[in-house]
């Protein structure tokens, strides 16, 4: 008789999310269980026993993971194939993450209503209504509220005097999970991964169809979306580097 299925303890920040190389491509699925272990070993770099006895499942149960997750990213970055995140359910999820609050998650990133539900919010840099091509001067956020996949509320957020090296604990401290620009540079990026907030650059256009474009799957954006302002020229505008467009999301 095969021993019982333990109950795998997954972050409960996961919303499942789909990123495609083309409209008509197979999906290649990452299961939760398989996102999680490599949330733990490769981003948070835990020892993989300590991962292991996170998620409540054995260390080879881990490795197995981690192989399966591995060979099919590496598949789909290598040959341009989509594939799907976190796309089940049916795991243990707790009120919170084992142990500290994970970079990822700690449920600092989502409101929680009295009934349950989560709701995603989403920062993007804005100027007059539209996306604000340089992340570090941005004069204000539209901070948009997400619930079952649509624009739920909107509001202005002004970033006041605040530099390249605030904004990201601005962000933070507004609870955002995504933020949508036109440029940012490499820096705001680090800071940004170190937040937990999760980001698509090189948009442009009017802020609420760009989150409703990100929402249907259908955003495009510059794929060479970094600015180097060290090297910009007088009449150089962060984003606009020239380069063909990137599908998100």
């Amino acid at each position: 008789m095969s021993r019982p299925t333990k109950d795998r303890v997954i972050c409960p920040g996961y919303i499942p999310v789909c990123f495609r190389a083309g409209a008509d491509e197979p999906l290649l699925n990452i299961p939760a269980d398989e996102l999680e272990a490599l949330r733990l070993c490769d981003l948070e770099e835990l020892p993989q026993g300590e991962a292991a006895e996170r998620m409540n499942i054995s260390r080879g149960t881990l490795q197995r993971l981690l192989y399966s997750a591995h060979r099919k990213l590496a598949f789909a970055l290598c040959f341009r194939k989509s594939f799907n995140v976190a796309g089940e359910s049916g795991y243990g999820i707790p009120d919170r993450c084992i142990g500290k609050k994970c970079r990822f998650c700690g449920l600092k990133n989502y409101k929680q209503h009295s009934a349950g539900e989560r709701i995603m919010r989403i920062a993007v840099t804005c100027e007059n209504n539209q996306v604000f091509q340089h992340f570090g001067h941005t004069p204000e956020f539209a901070v948009f509220d997400i619930e079952d996949g649509k624009i739920k509320d909107m509001r202005i957020e002004s970033t006041g005097e605040s530099g390249h090296g605030a904004l990201a604990g601005l962000l933070s401290g507004n609870n955002i999970d995504l933020l949508i620009c036109g440029g940012i540079g490499g820096g705001a990026q680090m800071a940004l991964a170190e937040a937990g907030i999760e980001l698509i650059g090189g948009a442009s256009g009017n802020v609420t169809d760009v989150v409703n474009a990100y929402l249907d799957g259908t955003l495009k954006v510059n794929a060479a979306f970094q600015c180097n302002h060290h090297h910009h020229g007088e009449n150089h505008k962060c984003g606009e580097h020239g380069c063909g467009e990137h599908k998100c999301h």
